[in-house]
Parts: C-alpha cells; sequence; structure tokens
C-alpha cells in the first residue's frame, strides 16, 4: 500500500495513508521542549524548525513511528471530542509538518498557488562555502547572571550610539550626496562596501565564538542565485536557552553598520576636501543601504532573526508571509495558522503593514540617488 495513498484517510486528506506508520525523518533531532512548544533540527538540511505547544503530545509518538489513526483516537480520548474532529486535527499537522520535510515521507505535491505562496516566503539562495568546521552542533553559551544596572546602561548606550551614527549618516546622504562630484573616486566605494561587509560578517563571528556557537560554515551567499554578499551560518544559535544572546548575536552586524555609516558621515561633514567629502557622502548613503537591507523584513535579514529572537517565534517570516498569502491568494490556512492565538494573527497582519512601510522608506532612498544623479539637493 503506497503512503500516497488516501482512500482510508479523512475526507480532503490526499496525503498520508491512514493505517501506515509515520515518525520523524532520521536526521531529525529533537533539541528542546518546553513550554512554548518544540526546537527540532534537521542535520542533512542544517535547518531549524520550531513548532508550537500542541506539538508536544505527538513527539514521542512521532519519535517512535505510529499510524495517523492511532494518533486521532489519542487526541479524541485525551481532549473528549469526536475521533472525526481529532482525525482532522492530525491530518493538518502531520500535512504541515510533512510538508517542511520533518517526517520520513516525501512532501506531497502542491497545487500551483501553494507553490507560489512557498517561493514567496522562502528566498532561493546559492551559496559558495570559503571555511567550513565539522564540529557538532553547540551553542554551550555562558552562565546566566541577574541583570546588573551597568549592562543595561552599556546596552542602551549601545544602541543610542547606533542610532546617533545613523541619524548622522542620513544627514550626510540627504545633505552632501554628489554623484557626479565622484569622479574616478566612485571605484573605491565598492571596495570598501566588500570590507565593510566582511566586519559586519566578522561581528557576527565574534558573537558566536562569545557564546559558545558552532559557526558550521562561512562564505558568500547568492540571494536569488545572483546577489552576492559575505555570510556566516549563525543557525546553530537557536540552541541558546536564553534569548540575550541570540539578541545579540542577530543584532551585531546591524550595530556595525550603524556605527561604520556614522564615522562616513561625520567624515563627509568634517572634511574639506570636495572629492573626499563627496567620497564620504556616497559610502554613508550605500551603507545606510546596507542597513537599511539587514533590517528588511521581506527578506531572512538580521533584523527579522532579531524580532524572532525577541519574540522567540521562529520561522516568523516564512509564517506571516503564507499567513498572508493564504488570506489574499484564498488557499487554505496551515494547522499553524488555524490554532494561532488572535494575539499571534494580529503580528502577521503587522509584518505585512512594516513590509508595506518598508517598500516606501526605500522608494525614498532610491528617489534621493535619482535626484543627486539629476543635480537636485
Amino acid at each position: 500500500m503506497s503512503r500516497l495513498d488516501s482512500r482510508s484517510a479523512p475526507a480532503g486528506d490526499a496525503q498520508l495513508a491512514w493505517d501506515l506508520p509515520v515518525a520523524f525523518a532520521p536526521s531529525v533531532e529533537i533539541v528542546a521542549e518546553n513550554e512554548s512548544g518544540l526546537l527540532l533540527y534537521r542535520a542533512d538540511s542544517g535547518r531549524y524548525f520550531r513548532l508550537g505547544r500542541s506539538s508536544r503530545m505527538f513527539i514521542r509518538y512521532l519519535q517512535e513511528g505510529v499510524t495517523p489513526r492511532f494518533l486521532s483516537r489519542q487526541v479524541s480520548r485525551v481532549f473528549q471530542v469526536e475521533e472525526s474532529v481529532a482525525a482532522r486535527t492530525v491530518a493538518g499537522f502531520l500535512s504541515e509538518i510533512r510538508g517542511i520535510g520533518l517526517l520520513d515521507v516525501a512532501p506531497a505535491a502542491e497545487g500551483l498557488r501553494n507553490r507560489a505562496a512557498r517561493g514567496l516566503a522562502e528566498i532561493p539562495m546559492r551559496r559558495l562555502v570559503l571555511v567550513r568546521d565539522s564540529a557538532p552542533p553547540a551553542a554551550a553559551g555562558r552562565p546566566g547572571t541577574s541583570r546588573s544596572r551597568a549592562r543595561t546602561v552599556a546596552g542602551a548606550l549601545v544602541c543610542v550610539v547606533a542610532m546617533a551614527a545613523t541619524g548622522v549618516a542620513a544627514a550626510a546622504a540627504i545633505r552632501l550626496l554628489d554623484v557626479r562630484a565622484l569622479g574616478t573616486a566612485s571605484i573605491a566605494v565598492p571596495f570598501i562596501l566588500l570590507l565593510h561587509l566582511m566586519a559586519h560578517e566578522a561581528g557576527h563571528w565574534l558573537s558566536c565564538r562569545y557564546y559558545g556557537v558552532t559557526v558550521p560554515e562561512a562564505g558568500i551567499a547568492f540571494w536569488f542565485w545572483f546577489l552576492p554578499r559575505p555570510y556566516v551560518d549563525r543557525s546553530h544559535a537557536y540552541r541558546l536557552d536564553r534569548r540575550t544572546p541570540l539578541v545579540v548575536i542577530t543584532m551585531s552586524g546591524i550595530i556595525i553598520d550603524a556605527l561604520n555609516a556614522g564615522v562616513a558621515g561625520t567624515l563627509a561633514f568634517a572634511t574639506d576636501d570636495p572629492t573626499l567629502r563627496a567620497l564620504a557622502a556616497a559610502v554613508a548613503y550605500t551603507l545606510l543601504l546596507t542597513l537599511a537591507n539587514d533590517v528588511n523584513p521581506l527578506l531572512p535579514s538580521d533584523g527579522l532573526h532579531a524580532l524572532e529572537a525577541a519574540t522567540g517565534h521562529h520561522s516568523f517570516r516564512r509564517r506571516a508571509i503564507q499567513y498572508l498569502l493564504s488570506i489574499v491568494l484564498r488557499t487554505p490556512f496551515s494547522h499553524h495558522h488555524k490554532t494561532a492565538s488572535r494575539r499571534l494573527r494580529l503580528l502577521y497582519l503587522g509584518y505585512g503593514v512594516l513590509a508595506v512601510a518598508y517598500l516606501g522608506v526605500m522608494a525614498l532612498f532610491v528617489a534621493r540617488f535619482v535626484a543627486s544623479v539629476g543635480g537636485s539637493t
């Protein structure tokens, strides 16, 4: 009997054979289980997945391998609901985790709209690995200490300095940017940007080393197959049992973006040399674009990872986009979206508003560049 046979499955579920055992894929590791849910790691893909609290009751059974029918009977018995209702819940849950590759059953074929939604939610990326660490996944962390006033003040000071630096860079980009005055000095901009990106990723790497997080690889990633940028794989930081270190690791690159942009902006205001002023203003503008890209809610950016770390909602972007696309394209909601709290659904809608606002800000950046090229101030 094929695992794709749906004759004994609940109506509308054409994915799993209802009387054949199903289990986690052999490469799936259960990293953590707590009140917020499960953190899983798939070794063959190097990806982490977080499942909600309701998934905890299935964990023991999916480690051993049971039939979906058995799971539905367990849900029916525990929650005192009809087995048909439990069967729909189980079918939805298994369908979702099967779709992300956590089961020992190949994902089912998707329709055109579902494939389009998944494609928009997951950015295609190719990687050129330059450095690889074969050590086992680890995130030792550092001993937790009580929050001191000095640490709080230091963190607030760093944020204030970064915001001030961003303001200086923005002022330089608005008032002093003159592309025509650059001349041959424009050749230096991409090299300065490359050095900055290396410093950005070095910040992530040093933060990972500080918290004992294994960095499996580093190299050059090609977003959409052709947009290159350096990267450091810091995914094992999800193993940290505290949110603050994870926020620090993800924010370190953003802080470096802001500080370097501020240095360039300060130099643009301080120098009397017209060419150097134009170059510094152009670098400040470029680094502001880099900063904007690193907080881009539409991409798996540092800002998005920091948001996930602070809220504890892993895969927030992917799930938010799929939720919004399900509304727009009128595709069925996943098990996660059906069981999500009202607060989380509002966060997904807020994400959509934030994404639209971000596109508006980026349009202003482009308009400023066009005005500079045209000679307007």
